[in-house]
């Protein structure tokens, strides 16, 4: 198969502000997990096609607004998350959960109509929840996330529902355009030379891929079952969780949130966000699932973690380095790419891809 996507898609400046209203804007972003807003003022700030939004508690309710106060356009929470107001740094002003400002230092100076005040009410976007998982999207029409998401909906909500503990957080910039990170994660054609002495030794195999809108699924055997050779020690704190698989399983929610599990035991979350056509953020999330308290051995649950969080690091160098060869080398080729049937994942995304970009 020819593939879908011209080389200079990966590197043309004019690329991105065309990616960023017509797909990033358009569609459901993921922007952050349930357990960062637990708290009123809890909240996590992200641009979002080239747009700065907030989601905050307000009075416990979830709102989203385009984070730039209306005053003089400063950038009001100029964290990623934390706690604090919806207050502007700059010159004080708050924002109610309406998006209106109600806190105006000297406000008198200012001599606002009821009418005045509501033109500065800060713009308001659709914020929805898949399980412990929030998306943001820009433009309101009537497709909600469960629509976008369709029937992997259900099951990554089962999923987010059996993340617990936090184990890595890892953040790297990426000198690669955002689509050939997510097209490197979309196929395993790679693993023999890349990943020899990671990903290879899981055995993931088989090429049962779903798709579902512009999602897809790869549902991979393993090498080993869960409770097999040393992994049965390892896992057997995890035996009564809820979300359990006899294998590896890796989605992809379009346009650049990957999501996979190995046994349902660990959990990664990744998100890939363009920082400009030539280099991107590469952020994961790793998560152990619930466990039985009572059943516990704190040196082996150590080794454990330490053995999950180098192994995930180790891949994530291993695909930074080779992706970054591709960048350089879609900058000099004339050659329009070719797919495999291992590859059918990174096609389908390539047609959702220009389902939206050249409509």
């Amino acid at each position: 198969m020819k593939a879908l996507i011209s080389p200079r898609e990966y590197h043309d400046n004019e690329v991105l502000e065309v990616e960023n209203k017509q797909l990033f804007q358009k569609t459901w972003n993921f922007i952050g997990f349930k357990s960062n807003l637990n708290e009123i003022n809890d909240f996590i700030s992200q641009d979002i096609g080239g747009i700065p939004v907030v989601v905050q508690n307000c009075k416990g309710v979830i709102k989203c607004f385009k984070n730039i106060c209306s005053h003089r356009h400063s950038i009001i929470q100029t964290e990623s998350s934390g706690n604090r107001p919806l207050m502007c740094p700059y010159h004080g002003w708050a924002y109610n959960e309406k998006g209106l400002p109600f806190g105006i230092p000297k406000k008198p100076l200012f001599s606002f109509t009821k009418e005045e005040i509501e033109c500065l009410k800060l713009q308001e976007f659709d914020v929805d929840f898949c399980g412990e998982l929030v998306f943001v999207k820009l433009i309101s029409n009537e497709e909600t996330l469960k629509d976008y998401l369709g029937s992997f909906f259900d099951e990554i909500k089962t999923i987010s529902s059996g993340f617990g503990e936090l184990i890595d957080v890892n953040e790297m910039i990426i000198e690669a355009n955002w689509k050939i990170l997510v097209e490197n994660t979309l196929e395993s054609y790679h693993v023999n030379l890349i990943h020899e002495e990671t990903f290879k030794r899981l055995g993931a195999d088989g090429l049962d891929f779903k798709f579902e809108k512009t999602h897809s699924l790869w549902d991979a055997t393993l090498l080993l079952n869960e409770n097999e050779g040393k992994q049965k020690r390892i896992h057997q704190p995890y035996q009564n969780r809820s979300y359990k698989i006899n294998g590896y399983k890796h989605f992809v929610v379009f346009p650049n949130i990957l999501i996979s599990t190995t046994y349902g035991v660990s959990f990664n979350l990744s998100q890939i966000t363009p920082i400009d056509n030539n280099k991107s953020l590469f952020k994961s999330f790793v998560f152990l699932t619930k466990k039985d308290e009572c059943d516990k051995n704190e040196t082996i649950e150590s080794i454990y973690k330490d053995s999950l969080i180098n192994f995930n690091r180790k891949v994530f160098e291993e695909d930074k380095m080779i992706c970054e060869k591709v960048q350089i080398g879609v900058k000099n080729s004339h050659y329009q790419g070719e797919l495999s049937d291992e590859e059918k994942r990174v096609c389908e995304f390539q047609k959702s891809y220009n389902s939206y970009i050249k409509k």
